[in-house]
């Protein structure tokens, strides 16, 4: 019960403090998260991902209309999945329109806010914030309808589209969709959008997008409309966000494989290197094959038996087993793979070379003695 009253003054805590900023019209700072005001009846809240300040990294942008309700969602996803490179830091920018304002330049005046949005907003996070070229868009309800006009009038502006509940799919924008998508102009490359089947006013205008994206979306655009049995007007958001984001980032995390076959199947080395090319110019990261799929690689080649697999992958990698301080289980676990398979020698030489960074085991000083005298004998 308390750790609940805890969550709720947090909560209360940080809406009131953006509320106060937003009233003071200046750049406050709380932490990781600024709040900036404009002179067209928005602002925008900003959260920086941690160790921001120490590094020089660039970062993804995630644009949340309707800030004050979705803010937060974005940036626990990433909280949430970051500490296992489920999903890349990235920043989070909420944007926050007058309420009596809203309906109007989401609507009829789309044309004034997406100068607002183009000109003002993302030209001021781009200028004051380390971004890379990766930019993605939140919009629930009229900020949904609102995405497609973003989408088709500044096709090149957001890279992915998460959309929930939206209002306004009209035959105009629909139409407009279709154009870009026909065009040889680039064109986002995702868009995951939900609604709820109760929401039965907009099923129909849904499935015409979906129709349309079906008959006319170019091969890099991936695409996918959830038609919820569970989830209604408002509860739509928590779906979008969350598996969105992860179908998004799904070839973010590092790859592993379950069998040497499977690693096979997939195309063997060649394959596993293109694979992280393409990720890491997609995310802006590293490209070389990450350190947890060559774990998983050496691992699983063991428990495969596959030894000549395993002796390719300790020649690619060269040093990488003797870069990391593995635990005397997995050290022992090797050097039985290499005496398992008549390679005594290699598993005494092994040990030793192991043995400085473990110099108080008993169990591998233990071994190397075993193994020598057996060798010997």
């Amino acid at each position: 019960m308390n750790k609940l009253i805890t969550v709720l003054i947090l909560l209360f805590t940080f809406n009131s403090s953006a509320e106060e900023f937003t009233n003071k019209h200046a750049i406050q700072n709380i932490g990781n998260i600024n709040t900036i005001n404009f002179e067209n009846s928005s602002s925008i809240t900003v959260y920086l991902p941690d160790g921001y300040k120490g590094k020089n990294n660039k970062y993804p942008v995630m644009y949340v209309m309707d800030g004050e309700r979705y803010f937060l969602n974005a940036i626990a996803y990433q909280k949430t999945l970051v500490w296992q490179e489920q999903s890349p830091d990235f920043i989070v920018v909420g944007i926050n329109i007058e309420k009596k304002k809203r309906r109007e330049l989401l609507g009829n005046k789309s044309k004034d806010f997406i100068n607002i949005f183009e000109n003002q907003i993302v030209n001021y996070v781009e200028k004051n914030y380390r971004t890379n070229d990766m930019s993605l868009y939140f919009g629930w309800e009229l900020a949904g309808g609102f995405a497609l006009d973003l989408f088709a009038k500044r096709p090149n502006l957001i890279d992915a589209y998460f959309l929930a509940s939206s209002t306004r799919f009209t035959r105009e924008r629909l139409d407009n969709v279709t154009q870009v998508l026909q065009s040889k102009n680039t064109v986002p490359e995702f868009l995951y959008y939900t609604l709820g089947e109760v929401e039965s006013w907009a099923v129909r205008s849904h499935k015409v997008l979906a129709e349309i994206l079906g008959d006319n979306a170019k091969e890099n655009v991936k695409w996918k409309f959830h038609l919820s049995t569970d989830d209604n007007h408002y509860s739509t958001p928590l779906d979008t966000i969350n598996k969105g984001l992860t179908q998004y980032f799904k070839g973010y995390s590092p790859i592993r494989f379950y069998s040497i076959q499977e690693f096979n199947d997939f195309g063997g080395l060649n394959a596993l290197k293109i694979h992280y090319k393409s990720r890491g110019q997609h995310f802006n990261i590293s490209t070389e094959i990450h350190d947890d799929t060559i774990h998983y690689l050496l691992n699983q080649s063991i428990n495969d038996n596959e030894f000549e697999a395993f002796n390719m992958f300790v020649k690619e990698f060269d040093g990488f087993i003797a870069a990391n301080n593995y635990s005397i289980g997995f050290i022992m676990k090797i050097g039985e793979f290499y005496v398992m398979n008549g390679e005594v020698q290699q598993a005494i030489d092994f040990y030793k070379s192991e043995l400085p960074k473990n110099p108080d085991s008993e169990e591998l000083q233990t071994a190397i003695n075993r193994l020598t005298s057996e060798l010997k004998g």
